[in-house]
């Protein structure tokens, strides 16, 4: 959902001061600032490089009102993702945070991880803002545990079921383009490598909740008891007991309560994929069929995955140098990073815009006044 960590160990409860000051100035500006530049200069190199100017730029980008129908469209896209995971939260919550309360909190998660680096994520700050909406820890830490392991397993899913109708050479074709063998080889082994990771956590994650809780939890004590494991351990016996606190109140969820977060969860990532598809929409040039969106999706999942792996703010600059890589043979010549940025702009830009209103008034709501004032 939120370019999460793969180590739950980062799942520990935060005090108030330490989670308000994830959100603090000092934090938000870097991401912000990084991103600002990075767009600047892909800007500006790309013209550089072609000897042309801003206006020159923007002709060859051939503004339509397709094209702006289209990227409306990718906005809607947007939206439509936000939406699910808001209706995810509402089930996962039983109803008790109201969608308001539930708006809140998928924002401020998506905001954090947004001003993190993607392999630290916002499910520390998750389970205190749930906590605070009067959900008790152990049901937060639950929540938080499910909502990671739907995620999870979309990370994988999808370049499987991609796989299954769209050759894995197609998919990675553009690698082949790039003029170094090192790099496309470190992407392609980028990619297993992440999916290789995310598919032992799910399966770690199926184990220690639903097959053999009380097994998960006794071979994690031995583990971590171990001389070697003192750096990690509290923070390990930690995890491996609000393991056990989820597993409890997960497995005696019907099997309806699991389908409509399934459905939510579908929504949310049938939004999130069909963002980039519209931003290629409105500015291909050439029809894409069924094939085109697919083959899309497919690189997408393998540029999602790389994503999360990265050391930067929000996947900064990985994102947009991955798209430009991924995406070269299906936009027009020239315009890859240009489109890059676009897209980022519909997907990661508006939960660094709204993210520190939405604070404000969670705070003011939840506390009762601004207590980052005091």
């Amino acid at each position: 959902m939120h370019n999460e960590n793969l180590s739950t160990a980062k799942l520990q409860q935060p005090t108030a001061s330490a989670v308000l000051r994830q959100f603090s100035p000092k934090r938000v500006l870097p991401p912000v600032l990084l991103g600002l530049c990075f767009i600047f200069f892909t800007v500006f190199h790309e013209l550089t490089k072609n000897g042309q100017t801003v206006t020159d730029l923007f002709s060859r980008m051939n503004w339509t009102s397709s094209t702006l129908l289209w990227l409306l469209l990718g906005l809607l896209m947007m939206m439509l993702r936000e939406s699910g995971y808001i209706w995810q939260l509402r089930i996962l919550t039983d109803g008790k945070i109201g969608w308001w309360g539930c708006f809140e909190v998928i924002m401020l998660w998506n905001f954090f991880a947004a001003v993190s680096p993607s392999m630290v994520g916002g499910a520390a700050v998750a389970v205190f803002m749930l906590n605070k909406e009067r959900i008790s820890l152990g049901r937060s830490t639950a929540i938080v545990f499910t909502v990671l392991f739907f995620d999870q397993a979309f990370y994988i899913s999808i370049p499987l079921l991609v796989s299954m109708i769209i050759p894995q050479r197609e998919i990675f074709a553009p690698l082949d383009l790039i003029p170094s063998n090192v790099l496309g080889t470190s992407v392609y082994s980028a990619f297993w490598t992440a999916w290789s990771a995310i598919a032992v956590y799910v399966a770690f994650l199926v184990g220690a909740l639903f097959v053999a809780p009380s097994v998960i939890n006794w071979w994690l004590t031995k583990l971590l008891m171990l001389r070697l494991m003192h750096r990690w351990r509290a923070a390990g016996l930690h995890m491996a007991n609000e393991l056990m606190v989820a597993s409890r109140d997960l497995r005696n969820r019907s099997p309806s309560w699991w389908l409509k977060a399934w459905v939510a969860t579908t929504v949310a990532w049938c939004g999130r994929y069909l963002v980039l598809n519209c931003v290629l929409l409105a500015f291909a040039n050439y029809p894409m069929g069924l094939s085109e969106h697919i083959l899309a999706v497919g690189r997408q999942a393998v540029l999602l995955l790389i994503m999360t792996v990265s050391p930067t703010p929000g996947s900064t600059g990985v994102a947009e140098i991955g798209f430009s890589w991924l995406f070269m043979d299906m936009v027009p010549a020239g315009l890859t990073l240009s489109l890059a940025i676009i897209w980022r702009l519909l997907s990661y830009y508006p939960h660094l815009i709204l993210g520190i209103p939405i604070m404000t008034h969670w705070i003011k709501r939840t506390y009762g006044r601004d207590i980052r004032q005091t």
